[in-house]
């Protein structure tokens, strides 16, 4: 299960607060940008053109209310279902691509809609005859490989439509970038019959032969390729079965095979001199009804440890980690989501990134290693990476450990998201490629002064000019960006982009401390947008 932060603009106009004493000014440390100018670039294979493609994601949320005698009761159908589009440039890099792309994720939004009208009139049915379900459809798709060869992902559908228990299937997704076609297994595999084989052996050596309570073999050799759901990764192409070839109660089950396998064609083998990230199926339901899906890929599992003070509140205190029969168990999270990546490196190294979600929307991010021993190599306060605006919003897929984003939260004249990039280094921590977080906020969320103010002029690049301007009471300023220390950019309505140098004489970091030229924050606009 997994989120897109709900956006902080609405927070802020329900809950503007300024001098709150207890509310600390969070800036984060800034550390020394690396030039992307001066670093080396990768080579792109010779029949690639465009570079690496940028995904970014939205989520539709589904929530139908529930009245009985007018007064609010469980609701008929909740979830939410994924959509990936591609960035601009991506789009003009691969026009063929965009086509096939924008016309695979139209028709399974269509599918989703259809469900939930579906399920959506079924369960009022039997509210009407006397018997309450909410009914639950949750879609997450999640990024398995993405480079100037394939795009490769699987889409989580998590079912409850009344019953005992809920349903978790797969659906997968893989194209050929430079052409735009969606690929086949029959494409990718050499030898259907071995390659039928070497799966029945995997699969009963993993699991053992009592998982299957059936034949197994006679199961795999007349299921159609068409049938199977699998994807790219960066070690080899992973296959899901859901309740294909098991009973129930096994849960899902995954089987990942090599590139270097004589079963698979060499086309698609990826680029052994850059990095990935992949991002593992994992689902930590807050329903009874639905069952935990906790990874088992690359030899891994992600295992949430619930509250037991507070067994309904599907409150996660811990995780624990497992790969290769190392087992790792984290310090108290206390977090209601989970988002789990491994980053794989060119020198062959594999690490765990686990991203957060807690109360008031609290983002942490930590990083493990997986080379041998399990342990925690570095933290920080990131959430996914944002683009667009506040009213057309998306997260920024992970794909790339070399140039990857991500988004902090400032309390910095008001609270907001700033999203900049970064690249993963050897050690476990990440080194930004850039000064400046650009800005995700609300135009409602303008700071309009109270006084005149004299304020410096930035160009574009953020540097200085030199010149100064006097602004009149009155004016709004839009927040676009902060070094997430002691600056913060704003637009005004010539267009010009002036800096507020944030000052804190005080040195308590509090956000009813903060002076701009010499004045409190509180006394030079009319309201500060600050989240409780």
């Amino acid at each position: 299960m997994r989120k897109i932060n709900a956006l902080l603009a609405i927070a802020c106009i329900a809950l503007a607060i300024t001098g709150c004493k207890n509310t600390v000014f969070n800036p984060v440390p800034e550390e020394e940008p690396v030039n992307p100018v001066g670093q080396e670039t990768e080579e792109a294979p010779q029949n690639a053109v465009g570079g690496r493609p940028e995904i970014f994601c939205s989520k539709e949320y589904l929530f139908e209310e529930a009245y009985a005698d007018g007064v609010y009761t469980d609701p008929y159908l909740t979830g939410h279902y994924d959509k990936y589009v591609l960035s601009p440039e991506t789009k003009d890099a691969y026009p063929a691509l965009a086509e096939a792309f924008e016309a695979s994720m139209s028709d399974r939004v269509m599918k989703y809609q259809e469900l939930h009208d579906e399920y959506l009139d079924v369960s009022k049915q039997q509210r009407e005859s006397g018997e309450v379900n909410t009914f639950i459809l949750e879609s997450d798709l999640f990024m398995r490989r993405a480079d100037e060869k394939v795009i490769s992902f699987v889409d989580q559908c998590s079912e409850y439509a009344a019953g005992a228990h809920g349903y978790t299937g797969y659906n997968s997704f893989n194209f050929d970038v430079q052409t735009g076609k969606e690929l086949s297994l029959e494409e990718v595999l050499t030898n259907k019959g071995a390659f039928q084989k070497e799966l029945f052996k995997i699969l009963t050596d993993k699991y053992g032969a009592s998982e299957f309570n059936y034949d197994l073999d006679n199961i795999l050799s007349r299921m159609n390729l068409n049938e199977y759901k699998w994807a790219f990764d960066s070690n080899g192409i992973t296959f899901y079965f859901a309740n294909d070839i098991a009973a129930y109660a096994s849960g899902v089950l995954t089987v990942s095979m090599p590139y270097d396998s004589t079963l698979f064609k060499q086309d698609y083998v990826p680029d052994s001199k850059v990095g990935y990230i992949s991002e593992i199926p994992l689902y930590f339901p807050d329903s009874y009804h639905m069952d935990i899906v906790d990874g088992q890929e690359d030899n891994i599992t992600i295992t949430p440890n619930y509250d037991p003070e507070n067994p309904d509140m599907y409150y996660i205190q811990s995780l624990t980690i497992n790969k290769d029969g190392e087992t790792f168990t984290t310090d108290d999270l206390y977090v209601w989501d989970v988002d789990a990546f491994i980053i794989h490196t060119p020198d062959g190294k594999e690490n765990l990134m686990i991203m957060t979600t807690g109360d008031s929307d609290y983002n942490c991010s930590y990083v493990y290693s997986l080379d041998g021993k399990i342990q925690q190599v570095s933290n920080d306060y990131f959430d996914q990476g944002e683009t667009g605006t506040t009213d057309d919003f998306y997260e920024i897929v992970p794909c790339d450990p070399a140039n990857v984003a991500f988004a902090s939260r400032f309390d910095m004249l008001c609270t907001f998201d700033g999203t900049r990039y970064y690249s993963f280094e050897s050690d476990g921590t990440f080194t930004p490629l850039e000064k400046f977080y650009k800005a995700m906020i609300s135009k409602q969320c303008d700071l309009i002064s109270k006084v005149e103010l004299t304020v410096p002029v930035v160009d574009e690049a953020g540097e200085e000019t030199g010149e100064t301007v006097t602004l009149p009471a009155g004016e709004a300023y839009s927040i676009i960006r902060t070094n997430g220390t002691d600056e913060v950019d704003c637009t005004i309505k010539d267009g010009r982009i002036i800096r507020f140098h944030l000052e804190d004489p005080l040195g308590e970091g509090y956000v009813s401390d903060i002076e701009i030229n010499g004045m409190n924050a509180e006394d030079v606009f009319e309201t500060l947008w600050y989240a409780g």
